[in-house]
């Protein structure tokens, strides 16, 4: 039983080793960070209540070479903090991202159109109440097939989207499927 393992790890070293350079350069690879805050007031959630916005992300995006002359794939390791604080109680709830994207392939439909698979692992959404405590979040990988016209060349800016399937998911995720609603989160500031 235990030479089973070994042998799938020497075909698997085998084959990583007779697939040609690894580690090809990026087309493009840029560390980003960002930060933004801004004040609202929400009257769509019952009472009107005044929040103080702020976030701060960072990541490191990649653009590769696709596959036989295939259009560029994309790679973007993401991390982000969101802060809403109600500004007339202090009160204060968290949303924290952390995922990776990646697309895995991109295949020839016609002309210049090709379907595209990515995913996206990690925790997209995990929210936090005033005393710290999780309150909900998205863990596990999304995989979404979808369609692009990329006009024959690699700016990803002309791309124009066709179509996607329904995204696959693995894992909790009921922010993704849309099954809590922002409100909650400010009922729990008021």
């Amino acid at each position: 039983m235990r030479l089973v393992p070994v042998a799938a790890v020497c075909a698997g070293a085998l084959i990583l080793s007779t697939a040609g350079p690894a580690g090809a350069a990026p087309l493009e690879a840029e560390h980003y960070s960002y930060e933004e805050s801004d004040t609202f007031t929400d009257t769509e959630c019952g009472e009107p209540i005044t929040i103080a916005f702020h976030v701060e992300g960072s990541g490191v995006f990649m653009l590769r070479d696709g596959r036989a002359g295939g259009p560029p794939l994309v790679l973007d390791n993401y991390e982000s903090t969101e802060t809403f604080t109600n500004v007339d109680t202090g009160e204060t709830a968290t949303l924290y991202h952390q995922g990776v994207y990646k697309d895995l392939r991109a295949v020839h439909v016609e002309d210049t159109i090709y379907e595209f698979t990515a995913i996206e692992a990690g925790r997209p959404v995990v929210a936090f109440g005033p005393d710290g405590e999780r309150l909900l979040f998205d863990r596990g990988q999304i995989r979404f097939t979808f369609r692009v016209d990329t006009q024959g060349d690699d700016d990803l800016d002309n791309d124009v989207f066709i179509g996607e399937d329904e995204p696959r998911v693995a894992g909790p995720h009921p922010v993704f499927l849309e099954e809590v609603d922002f409100c909650d989160l400010l009922d729990v500031l008021r």
